[in-house]
């Protein structure tokens, strides 16, 4: 399917930033952001070199949604629409009910809550929209960042996988985590 089929891909504003489809126009702050010391010493696996290698990346990921395994968003400024990160959903396995959450942020707009606010409104899409009963994640454990993360948006740590990713020449300790949908209807009871 092509993005200028019937599927119409979703948009959410965030305040200072939206969630939209990703563009070819993109592929510059993509590559800039991506390839970063900082964003991509926790990214377990291969990091676009130029320009070309970082296009076929975001196109793949914009597939995603028109392939219906899951949609990967771009996190951009409201003010700009500049690319600062993505946000996705993939590996939708509808026979389990599960599908896969990842995401990142170039490093200037850490700690401003933007992955908190994304995060919740994918979970949201995720149970909702794609009405699935497990949303798995898995970070490397020495993003503690990204662990703190996603127990505040109501994952649990079912564990950690040892050795499980190889990156930068060597095999990284990996958790993991999940959001079931019984899950979220206890956390939205325990807030009201």
């Amino acid at each position: 399917m092509h993005p200028t089929s019937q599927k119409i891909f979703p948009t959410f504003d965030l305040g200072d930033v939206i969630l939209r489809e990703k563009q070819e126009s993109d592929v510059t702050d993509f590559l800039r952001y991506y390839s970063s010391p900082e964003v991509s010493k926790f990214i377990l696996c291969e990091i676009p070199q130029n320009i070309e290698e970082a296009k076929r990346e975001l196109l793949y990921w914009r597939g995603v949604f028109y392939q219906n395994d899951g949609i990967y968003f771009a996190i951009a400024d409201k003010k700009t629409n500049q690319l600062i990160g993505s946000i996705g959903l993939t590996s939708h396995n509808t026979y389990q009910s599960r599908i896969e959450l990842s995401y990142d942020l170039a490093s200037e707009y850490w700690r401003r809550g933007i992955c908190s606010r994304a995060v919740a409104i994918v979970i949201k899409y995720a149970f909702d929209v794609l009405k699935v009963n497990r949303i798995e994640a898995s970070t490397a454990c020495a993003n503690l960042a990204s662990k703190n993360l996603l127990l505040k948006s109501g994952f649990t740590l079912e564990g950690t996988l040892r050795q499980h990713r190889y990156h930068r020449n060597s095999y990284v300790d990996v958790y993991f985590f999940s959001m079931l949908r019984s899950d979220r209807a206890n956390i939205s009871a325990s807030n009201s």
